[in-house]
C-alpha cells in the first residue's frame, strides 16, 4: 500500500531520530530485496557515515504526503554498505512487545505458563509470537504437538528464511523453533546476523506480542535474553528451592544491571494469602540484597487438571478455559497488557534483537 518505488542505483535523502545524524544526508541504493534495501555508505564532510544499527530513518520525499522511515538493521564498512528495513509511512510503522519469561531452574512451570499466555493475550486479541529459546529443549514444540524440519540454525545457514520456519500454532498463535541456533546467536557473523535481523524486522509486522521462552537456569544465554526484551518475567512456585533458584536468577540479573525492573509471577500455590506471603518474602531479600524490588504480576493456582494437558500435549487454556489456572493466566494477560512500557526506551523485536547481539560484541 503506499509504497515507494525503488530500484538499485536510486539516490535518497533522509535524516534520522538521532541527536548525532540531525543533518540531511543522501545515499544510493545498492541492491533491492524482498526484506531490505542495501545501501552504499557515502561520506558526508570527509566522513564515512556510520549510523548505529536501531537507528530509525526519515526518508525525505517532496513528492509524496507520507512521511516514509525504516530501521538500519546491519552495517559492513569493509564493503562499504548499510541496509534498512523497507521503507513504510511513518503512521503504519508498529512495534511489537517482547516478553521474556524465566526461572531459576526446571519444573517451575515456566513452558506451560509461557503457552498458556500467550494463548491468553491471542484470546485478548493479539498477534502472538512464541519464540522456544530453550537449548536443545524443543519443548513448545512437544507441548503443542508441532512438527518441524527446520529452525533456527538453518536459517543462520541461509537455507530459508526465519518466515519459513514459523510454525501455526492453535488459536492463531505461532511459534519460531530455536534449537541449538540459540546458542549460535551468540557468535554469529555480519551475513548471519543480517538475516536473523531482516527475518525479524518481517515478524514486527506479523505480531502486537512476542513472547520468549527462555531456557532454565542462569546461562549468559538465558541472561540476555532477559536484560534485552521489553519485558522480563520472573516464574517461580512455592516451594523453598524454587525460590531460591529463582532468586539467584534475579540476584545474576541485578548484578548486570541494577536498573532492572522485573515481575514476577507465582505459580502453583494454594491460596491468594500464600502467594502473597512468599511474593513479600522474595521482594524482602530482593530489596535489601540486590536493590531490586519485583512487581508482582499475579499467581496461579495449583490445578491438578495441569499435569492432565501436559500428557494430551493439548493446552488447558483451550481445553477448560473456565478452569482455575486458566482463569489466573487470564487475569494475568490482562494485567500485563495494563503495563507500559518503560518511556524512552527503544521497544520492539528488531530493537530487542540488536540489544541481544551488542552485548557479545
Amino acid at each position: 500500500m503506499h509504497q515507494l518505488p525503488f530500484y538499485p542505483g536510486q539516490k535518497l535523502s533522509f535524516t534520522t531520530d538521532s541527536e548525532l545524524f540531525h543533518d540531511v544526508y543522501t545515499t544510493e541504493i545498492k541492491e533491492v530485496y524482498h526484506d531490505r534495501l542495501e545501501l552504499y555508505i557515502t561520506l558526508h564532510r570527509g566522513y564515512l557515515l556510520l549510523i548505529p544499527i536501531g537507528t530509525t530513518i526519515r526518508w525525505l520525499d517532496t513528492n509524496s504526503q507520507w512521511e516514509f522511515t525504516s530501521q538500519v538493521i546491519s552495517r559492513q564498512p569493509a564493503k562499504q554498505t548499510w541496509s534498512v528495513t523497507i521503507p513504510v509511512p511513518k503512521n503504519v510503522q508498529r512495534k511489537s512487545r517482547v516478553i521474556a519469561i524465566g526461572s531459576g531452574k526446571g519444573g517451575a512451570g515456566k513452558t506451560t505458563l509461557a503457552i498458556n499466555l500467550s494463548l491468553a493475550l491471542s484470546a485478548l486479541g493479539n498477534r502472538v509470537i512464541i519464540l522456544d529459546a530453550d537449548l536443545g529443549m524443543a519443548n513448545v514444540e512437544v507441548l503443542l504437538r508441532l512438527n518441524t524440519r527446520l529452525n533456527l540454525t538453518n536459517v543462520l545457514k541461509g537455507e530459508c528464511t526465519l518466515k519459513d520456519i514459523l510454525i501455526p500454532g492453535p488459536s492463531g498463535i505461532k511459534v519460531i523453533p530455536g534449537s541449538s541456533g540459540i546458542s549460535a546467536l551468540t557468535s554469529i557473523d555480519a551475513v548471519q546476523f543480517n538475516r536473523i535481523i531482516s527475518g525479524f524486522a518481517d515478524l514486527e509486522e506479523q505480531s502486537d506480542i512476542f513472547i520468549i521462552d527462555t531456557g532454565a537456569g542462569i546461562s549468559e544465554v538465558v541472561l540476555r535474553f532477559l536484560e534485552a526484551a521489553d519485558d522480563l518475567v520472573l516464574v517461580t512456585n512455592t516451594e523453598p528451592h524454587a525460590m531460591m533458584d529463582t532468586y539467584a536468577l534475579a540476584k545474576a540479573l541485578a548484578y548486570r544491571n541494577p536498573d532492572i525492573k522485573p515481575y514476577l509471577i507465582i505459580n502453583r500455590c494454594e491460596s491468594e494469602a500464600e502467594a502473597r506471603k512468599c511474593s513479600q518474602t522474595f521482594n524482602k531479600a530482593a530489596s535489601r540484597f540486590l536493590k531490586v524490588q519485583p512487581e508482582l504480576l499475579g499467581w496461579i493456582y495449583d490445578d491438578k487438571k495441569v499435569s492432565k494437558s501436559l500428557k494430551n500435549q493439548k493446552p488447558l487454556f483451550l481445553s477448560d478455559p473456565h478452569s482455575e489456572y486458566s482463569r489466573s493466566v487470564l487475569n494475568i494477560a490482562k494485567k500485563l497488557l495494563g503495563k507500559k512500557v518503560k518511556a524512552g526506551r527503544q521497544s520492539g523485536i528488531v530493537s530487542f534483537i540488536n540489544k541481544f547481539k551488542r552485548s557479545f560484541g
